[in-house]
């Protein structure tokens, strides 16, 4: 809970609704999904359904498809260890795009990655699988293609808007308000898998962790170490930057923390606007996605907006605090037991918008807030570390 003193009382009065031309496109595509859906439906009576799963023993290589980001292949994670453990003779292939895919380095439930480009099967893959699972979790069809494309006899996917008129396997209905793990047990679930009680996690090598350890020491980062990233996807999830300057200046006088600015490769402008505006933001450069990872495990506390890094840092077991704008925090807000979230309900939040005309709910919120919030985190992780 945020303290008393730090809470921020507001009665917001929305502006006028600007983007009448964004809502009129919205319900033409609603318009178009449901013709869509009825073409897919109608042709996919012809097809061949199989009711359930072959004995696991029956199942020796698997595909599961990702074609989206870095938090969505995050959040798969406990998915596929549920798929290692049911399936345990079985090889499991992920394929998804190489970003994404470079997550996964290590990682005990996977066997082999094939990078995905462009919008076609890559070679090889055809005939391949006794089993290929699409986790997109919305009505997109790419996924869904793939796995058509794979000719393989057991095909398992969400349903939305004719999407399942691709798989042989019935599979559950994407729920637009359900958590993105949630939603992955429940295709286990309706593939007669028991899902376990299962965190997201990823994993970094002790000479990743080593290396990222001397380029912070480099840069004359101290604990405790604060990862600040101030991108994300859309425009309309990020935080001002200029906040987020005012926020490292008070985590830095306040705390004593380091606050390391990390971004993406088409965010370095976020980055320089943040050290331009205080002294006290350490930039790490363009980084990688295992490099970013290795940063991450070298921190104490992950601060950002809802992005693929705050995922990354709460499957690596970073403690996080994350603003929240139009996301739906029922559906992707980290659930780790040291996970925080700032944001404001407004008459209209979570929009999930990726354009808005007002930003209310992320410019109403005070750097304060989310300094509070960190102590809050900090303040917990001390008696466990004096303690090891």
């Amino acid at each position: 809970m945020i303290p008393s003193e730090a809470r921020v009382r507001l009665e917001p009065r929305l502006p006028r609704d600007r983007m009448i031309a964004d809502r009129l496109r919205y319900s033409a595509r609603l318009a178009w999904l449901g013709v869509r859906a009825f073409v897919l439906l109608t042709l996919g009576l012809l097809r061949r359904r199989v009711r359930r799963l072959p004995a696991p023993s029956r199942i020796s290589r698997i595909l599961a498809i990702r074609c989206d980001r870095l938090g969505d292949m995050a959040l798969t994670t406990p998915a596929l260890s549920d798929l290692k453990e049911h399936f345990r003779r079985a090889r499991i292939t992920v394929l998804a795009p190489a970003a994404p895919l470079a997550l996964l380095e290590g990682h005990p439930a996977v066997d082999h990655r094939v990078a995905l480009s462009g919008r076609g099967l890559p070679a090889g893959l055809a005939g391949r699988f006794d089993l290929v699972i699409d986790f997109t979790p919305d009505e997109d069809l790419r996924g869904a293609r793939l796995a058509r494309a794979t000719r393989s006899p057991l095909r398992a996917g969400f349903r939305a808007f004719g999407r399942q008129a691709f798989f042989s396997l019935r599979g559950p209905r994407a729920h637009g308000r359900r958590h993105v793990v949630d939603l992955n047990r429940d295709l286990m679930e309706a593939l007669g898998i028991k899902p376990g009680d299962r965190r997201p996690e990823l994993h970094v090598t002790p000479e990743e962790r080593g290396h990222a350890q001397a380029r912070l020491s480099a840069l004359g980062a101290a604990a405790p170490r604060v990862a600040v990233h101030p991108g994300g996807h859309y425009p309309s999830q990020r935080w001002p930057a200029e906040r987020f300057a005012e926020l490292v200046t008070a985590l830095t006088g306040q705390m004593g923390a380091a606050c390391i600015v990390v971004a993406g490769p088409d965010e370095q402008d976020l980055v320089e606007r943040i050290c331009a505006a205080t002294p006290d933001a350490l930039a790490m450069g363009p980084l990688g996605v295992r490099e970013m990872m290795a940063v991450f495990s070298a921190c104490d506390l992950f601060v950002g907006n809802n992005s693929g890094p705050l995922h990354i840092a709460s499957a690596l077991g970073l403690p996080t605090v994350s603003v929240m704008g139009p996301t739906d925090p029922l559906r992707f807000a980290p659930r780790g037991p040291a996970d925080r979230v700032v944001r404001r309900d407004l008459p209209c939040s979570p929009c999930q918008r990726g354009r808005c005309w007002h930003h209310t709910c992320l410019r109403s919120i005070e750097p304060g807030e989310i300094v509070a919030q960190a102590e809050a985190v900090v303040a917990a992780l001390l008696p466990q570390q004096e303690a090891r």
